[in-house]
């Protein structure tokens, strides 16, 4: 699929009906489903949403070969942070609840000896997406938050926290590799269940969690870290 870049005029179900992916970033704008022909400026303007900030988050998301540099001077880093934990809290509280239900069921309408070992795979994984989320929930968010803060209010004493951009960078890691070997056992090694389509329904969420969390992570790298390395130099 051709990368899309996106623009306020574009009418933003064209954007879906390119890519799906951007469906998920939907509700982490308030915005709906049924929104008619209106164009992306149109639905922004609408739900008071920065249109700049909306097309920025949803061309990284989308492209990965999107650089953003020019568009990041001026953005406000507090909006960034909103987002973000928009959607951390949909992982949280509506993703990976959904999954858990899905594996439930799949386990139920098979009898197999590996069913232990995917229940075991699926828990380490989440459990790993957990400690990844809280830790940008309770140490770099608050840190960054602290930052622009201090920068507002002319006061800038956030150097004397012993904590930088940098350090969230060294230990930002791909949790979403670690799905290999459950999707391996989804694929491989299970025989034909009683419901056929459960477990394709499944792996494609997974495989779709996978995908969010990838793209989640590449506007992290390009679009947070450069931001807060920049406001981190206006009190070097």
């Amino acid at each position: 699929m051709k990368d899309l870049i996106i623009s306020g005029k574009m009418k933003m179900a064209d954007i879906i009906n390119h890519d799906k992916r951007a469906l998920v970033l939907m509700p982490r704008f308030g915005i709906e489903l049924g929104f008619g022909d209106q164009t992306v400026r149109e639905i922004c303007k609408n739900k008071g949403i920065d249109t700049d900030f909306f097309i920025l988050m949803v061309n990284v998301f989308l492209n990965p070969n999107y650089f953003p540099d020019r568009k990041l001077k001026g953005l406000d880093v507090d909006m960034l942070l909103f987002y973000l934990e928009n959607s951390h809290k949909y992982y949280l509280e509506e993703k990976i609840p959904y999954l858990e239900s899905l594996l439930e069921e799949f386990k139920n309408s098979v009898d197999h000896p590996a069913t232990g070992q995917l229940e075991k795979f699926f828990g380490q994984y989440i459990e790993e997406v957990k400690d990844h989320l809280a830790y940008e929930d309770h140490t770099a968010f608050p840190y960054v938050a602290a930052l622009s803060e201090q920068i507002k209010s002319n006061n800038p004493n956030i150097k004397d926290i012993d904590y930088h951009i940098g350090v969230f960078k060294e230990r930002h890691d791909n949790i979403e590799e670690k799905l290999s070997d459950l999707k391996s056992l989804l694929i491989k090694y299970f025989p034909p269940s009683d419901d056929r389509y459960l477990r394709i329904r499944l792996l494609n969420e997974l495989m779709d969690f996978e995908d969010d969390l990838i793209n989640h992570a590449r506007i992290e790298d390009k679009v947070l870290i450069p931001i807060v390395g920049q406001l981190e130099q206006k009190i070097s």
